[in-house]
């Protein structure tokens, strides 16, 4: 069994019948003409779930939760042998069409993944954007 942060958590949302897809720098990686290292998982998620679904979910796998923002709506989470990763919510229109637009793709042992476009990958880099963000959208646009 696979044991990372991406494919766990890829497991559990499809559980709780949430639809996802991968942003930051490992959806990033995916358009990169090479890889950079990073610490954590970003998913762009539909919604919460219903009746706290997600959240307990979340506990029962041993991920620990924190609010980032104080409208919920970015989840820090934190695992003792898988690490870190955020969870967006999605918020705006934007945002849930970015999850619509989201393709997916075969990684590891034939698991699959939903990947954002790379055009949103670049736009979530460009609303983020610390030096890294910069540094990804340049070398995706120079894979194109």
């Amino acid at each position: 069994m696979d044991r990372t942060a991406l494919s766990t958590l890829a497991r559990l949302l499809e559980s709780v019948s949430i639809r996802w897809v991968l942003i930051g720098a490992l959806a990033a990686n995916r358009y990169r003409t090479s890889p950079r290292l990073t610490q954590d998982v970003d998913l762009l998620l539909a919604n919460r779930g219903s009746d706290g679904v997600l959240y307990a979910a979340l506990q029962a796998a041993g991920w620990t939760i924190r609010h980032a923002t104080a409208e919920g709506d970015l989840l820090r989470l934190r695992h003792p042998e898988l690490g870190v990763a955020d969870l967006l919510i999605a918020g705006t229109d934007y945002q849930q069409l970015a999850l619509a637009r989201g393709r997916e793709e075969v990684i590891a042992d034939g698991q699959s993944v939903w990947v954002a476009t790379a055009e949103d990958v670049i736009v979530h880099k460009l609303i983020a954007g610390r030096h890294q963000d910069i540094a990804d959208i340049e070398s995706i646009i120079a894979a194109r």
